[in-house]
């Protein structure tokens, strides 16, 4: 026993090695885990259970993976936001797990008990990392899978040379938080060809006033996005869950956020990053489980959406393999997974 306790640093450190050499090859293993969670559902007893566990287990170790490979190849620097990152997204992995566990073993009061503490600690996270860390966007997870195949470029591989890298010789950076570039020091003019004349109000500082502005307007959308879970369980808790109240509530919430962000992108200069971009347009196609959501769903769409899928299950063939296991879990995932807080 002790022999085989003294080998699991070597076989880490084997194991460390071959996910970084071969990452591509860890995805394919990473996928098959994550089929086998769609497998397991309705098959075995508590299957619902087994199978979150198992698909929250898969996505950790692509997150446990992925901090292999990051830390391997050294591309990024390890900072506190970063931990947070780390620690909000094994949250967002496991807690529908925790949640149906939660309510096997305590009851539905536990399950609250659950679904509420795990709420405020991601809003409270992701509010330190808008305010004191200021991250431009929250994105879901916090720490997106790495890309397998963009690591084999040569300048992932850390196959180029520093001589041969054309952002060492850059004579600019770019500021994190508004994408802002500023020449470095070391590349201003000689003292002969400076003006030391007072410095002059210009459009250029005009602009640069109104990018404060945006910043400011991107963080109070950004603060309404994260608050919005809080929000819907306090109004939930006072009006009742299956009302239409914490429903209209988390509606105008996001709607109000996004308002705020296409708000930036007129005028003249577009202030939004590609990553800003691409997180509004998920956010907005995600507005259509809207449709899915209680009390929306029991009312108007849960009728329309079962006619269609037992329309096309007898209609079309084939398709009965599909609608058949869909409409047997569309209870469970309407309960489960498109609740108000799910993004």
């Amino acid at each position: 026993m002790s022999t085989f306790l003294l080998s699991l640093p070597d076989l880490f450190d084997k194991y460390k090695n071959w996910i970084i050499r071969n990452p591509e090859k860890a995805n394919d293993f990473e996928t098959t885990a994550k089929w086998i969670s769609y497998f397991v559902a309705g098959r075995i007893n508590n299957s619902h259970a087994v199978s979150e566990l198992i698909y929250a287990l898969s996505n950790l170790l692509v997150l446990f993976n992925d901090r292999l490979i990051t830390k391997g190849r050294q591309l990024e620097k390890s900072d506190d936001s970063s931990r947070l990152k780390i620690w909000l997204t094994v949250i967002e992995y496991s807690e529908v797990f925790l949640e149906i566990s939660s309510n096997k073993i305590f009851g539905n009061r536990g399950r609250w008990v659950i679904i509420v503490s795990i709420q405020i600690f991601k809003c409270l996270t992701r509010l330190a990392l808008i305010c004191h860390y200021k991250e431009s966007i929250i994105t879901v997870p916090s720490v997106p899978a790495l890309d397998r195949i963009k690591l084999n470029t040569p300048e992932l591989r850390g196959d180029i040379s520093d001589s041969e890298n054309p952002q060492l010789k850059s004579v600019s950076f770019s500021l994190k938080r508004s994408g802002k570039v500023i020449r470095k020091i070391d590349a201003s003019p000689s003292i002969s060809g400076r003006n030391w004349k007072p410095l002059q109000v210009t459009q250029s500082d005009l602009d640069e006033c109104n990018d404060q502005a945006m910043i400011r307007r991107k963080q109070l959308a950004e603060v309404i996005y994260v608050s919005k879970p809080l929000a819907h369980l306090g109004v939930s808790a006072i009006f009742g869950y299956n009302t239409w109240k914490p429903w209209m509530v988390s509606l105008v919430m996001d709607i109000l956020s996004l308002q705020l962000y296409r708000s930036c992108t007129q005028g003249k200069v577009k202030t939004l990053t590609k990553k800003q971009r691409l997180q509004l347009s998920r956010r907005t196609f995600v507005m259509l489980l809207y449709l899915l959501r209680s009390p929306f769903y029991e009312r108007y769409t849960r009728q329309r959406v079962e006619g269609a899928l037992n329309c096309l299950g007898n209609k079309v063939p084939l398709m009965g393999l599909i609608c058949s296991p869909v409409l047997r879990y569309l209870p469970f995932w309407q309960t489960n997974y498109f609740y108000m807080w799910s993004t």
